[in-house]
């Protein structure tokens, strides 16, 4: 098992009746578990939505729990200790980051507007505040300040300079990775300005 399988299984998997299951509306990454497994994936409709669900008794529990894992729904949840994080995070922030636009001021006066790229990653506070922290000291970004949900469980930090996102995106990018995702990415960053 890899990082980027690791960091798959800190995102999106829980525990059920003494099984690891992952659900995502993206086959990929349970593909990717499955690699690891061999478990078969079956689909499920989840109010009028296709989700795909792998369920295994392959991975020891208490093992993943020794570096660090617990249920997605934990009020804690920590990064594991590893060498580096890039795969790790490449996983993690294929699954729970989004890009979308944000409005700013070209001049605050005169009260022009024009729309910038904005990158946002999103998860339990303490598991952001630890990847703040990394994209701060490998990717060299800023630091943040995560805006807490009403929960109390779960932030977001955001990313609006473009030098930043590219610097994240050069950080983790490798193989294996989500094509959907950074085709994505490709795009937004050929317009990272709306007029």
């Amino acid at each position: 098992m890899n990082d980027y399988i690791l960091g798959i299984i800190f995102s999106i998997g829980y525990i059920s009746r003494g099984r690891l299951i992952f659900k995502n509306k993206n086959k990929y990454f349970l593909e990717q578990i499955q690699k690891v497994c061999g478990n078969n994936i079956y689909e499920q409709k989840d109010k009028n939505n296709i989700q795909y669900v792998l369920s295994t008794k392959y991975f020891n529990i208490e093992k993943l729990k020794s570096i660090g894992w617990n249920n997605r729904s934990s009020d804690v949840r920590k990064l594991p200790e590893l060498n580096q994080y890039s795969d790790f995070l490449r996983a993690y922030i294929e699954l729970h980051s989004r890009f979308d636009y944000s409005t700013r001021y070209r001049n605050k006066r005169k009260k022009i507007k024009y729309k910038a790229l904005r990158l946002r990653i999103y998860g339990n506070k303490v598991l952001i505040k630890d990847i703040n922290k990394i994209l701060n000291m490998d990717a060299n970004t800023t630091l943040k300040s995560p805006q807490n949900e009403k929960n109390n469980k779960t932030s977001c930090i955001s990313y609006t300079s473009i030098n930043e996102i590219k610097s994240i995106f050069q950080y983790i990018e490798k193989r294996p990775y989500f094509n959907s995702f950074w085709e994505e990415i490709e795009s937004k960053l050929r317009m990272p300005i709306i007029v």
